[in-house]
């Protein structure tokens, strides 16, 4: 036995001793092998990924279930905080961060990029589920996603946005919800929700019912900490083409709108075909590049620690160090144009494309893949994220001159240039096994 079983298999036994049955009882889940290629970007170019994700589940009673997922993940290869440190000791800030004693994490295992059993093993899903006559409890740590739009859902209060990621699955959120059915086809939810320091409370409401063959759900939410809300609604149904309308109203610091409004149709081309095409708007974006509130993001970092000073005063992602807010929006223009086709060509073999139109600035990101099942138990998959511009620089394929940091010191202006964090585009090839 690997270490690596035994220590999932310690975890499982220490968090589930209470219930020690549920190791036993019934499982599923999957191991991964993910391999991505960043061509184009500075320093090492490959990552390898492997992670293995089991679900457990057990039967409290006749009407309560204790589920978990465990999340065992480990990377070698390319890491943005390494090439971020060799790019700002190759620039101006080099001198400058040896004076001010700057050190930069260095992980115990350089090579799996690890401290501890922390940085690889995780609990990602915990939860209990109660059935009772008049509503489905669940409390724990689940995924939750509220919205029918493609990708972006003004309306979610926990919002996420996956598309470059189609292996990824959505975060845990520490929750209470409940659910109440009312009438044949109407329900009501309510979410009491924390953050993962279980110091900021986040509260969402939506009654969604059916009428005239169409959904509408209506939404508001209250997000502590900063003080951020939102009302919205949320409609679809079908008139020869599948439609849907989801508008939201943000209120905090920096009130907006946001809405997503597509259709998709599908054919009975081999398998299936099906198109999408959907117009996302975000209010608190910017039409005119210059006028962006952060260039282009470097993926997940953590800056240097300085003796006594902050050192950079941009940020990743939408705040300093890496963090970022939860509740900003994920693109930095003002229109989109989001389209899609999927063809199921056989049983098999399945294929998709995506593509994110910035309408403001040119720029767009295409995302194609294509998955074989080898197996009944085996997927084969490969996808790639392709930015490009139609006329100038932007949001998803910036100018080298776009990703030069600046900063005014009493020495004078110092730069950095951090273009070789962005690769030309990312390839990413995975098989998953599901067990």
């Amino acid at each position: 036995m690997s270490p690596l079983t035994r220590r999932v298999l310690l975890a499982c036994a220490v968090v589930f001793l209470p219930a020690s049955s549920l190791c036993a009882q019934e499982g599923r889940g999957f191991g991964e092998l993910r391999v991505s290629m960043f061509p184009g970007a500075s320093g090492d170019q490959l990552q390898v990924v492997e992670r293995l994700r089991p679900t457990l589940s057990t039967d409290i009673s006749e009407r309560v279930k204790l589920v978990a997922t465990i999340e065992a993940a480990l990377r070698q290869g390319r890491d943005n905080n390494v090439e971020l440190e060799h790019a700002l000791r190759a620039s101006d800030f080099g001198p400058l961060l040896t004076a001010a004693d700057c050190t930069f994490p260095q992980p115990e295992n350089k090579f799996l990029r690890i401290n501890g059993a922390a940085d690889y093993l995780a609990v990602d899903r915990l939860y209990f589920d109660a059935y009772t006559d008049f509503a489905d409890v669940r409390i724990g740590r689940q995924a939750l996603n509220w919205g029918s739009a493609q990708f972006f859902n003004p309306t979610d209060p926990f919002p996420q946005v996956l598309l470059a990621e189609p292996w990824r699955p959505r975060q845990g959120v520490n929750a209470l919800r409940v659910n109440m059915p009312f009438g044949e086809r109407h329900d009501a939810t309510a979410v009491v929700a924390a953050n993962d320091a279980f110091t900021t409370l986040r509260a969402a409401g939506r009654v969604r019912f059916n009428w005239l063959e169409t959904d509408w759900a209506f939404v508001a939410a209250y997000r502590g900490g900063q003080n951020h809300g939102l009302i919205g609604i949320d409609i679809r149904g079908t008139l020869e083409l599948g439609y849907w309308v989801e508008a939201a109203y943000l209120i905090g610091d920096n009130p907006h709108e946001e809405i997503s409004a597509g259709v998709d149709y599908s054919f009975p081309i081999l398998e299936r075909a099906l198109l999408f095409a959907q117009y996302y708007r975000n209010g608190a974006g910017a039409t005119n590049p210059a006028n962006y509130t952060r260039s282009a993001s470097f993926g997940a970092f953590t800056g240097p620690t300085c003796a006594g000073m902050t050192l950079l005063p941009f940020s990743a992602n939408g705040t300093t160090q890496g963090q970022r807010d939860p509740f900003a929006p994920f693109t930095l223009g003002r229109d989109y144009l989001i389209a899609g086709a999927s063809l199921t060509i056989l049983v098999e073999l399945a294929s998709t494309v995506s593509l994110v139109q910035n309408l403001n600035d040119g720029t767009g990101l295409l995302v194609p893949s294509v998955t074989y099942s080898a197996l009944s138990w085996l997927d084969l998959s490969v996808s790639a994220q392709i930015p490009f511009a139609w006329n100038h620089s932007g949001e998803f394929k910036p100018s080298r001159r776009q990703l030069q940091v600046s900063v005014d010191t009493p020495e004078g202006k110092l730069r950095t240039d951090l273009s070789g964090l962005v690769p030309d585009a990312t390839v990413t090839l995975w098989s998953r096994a599901s067990f």
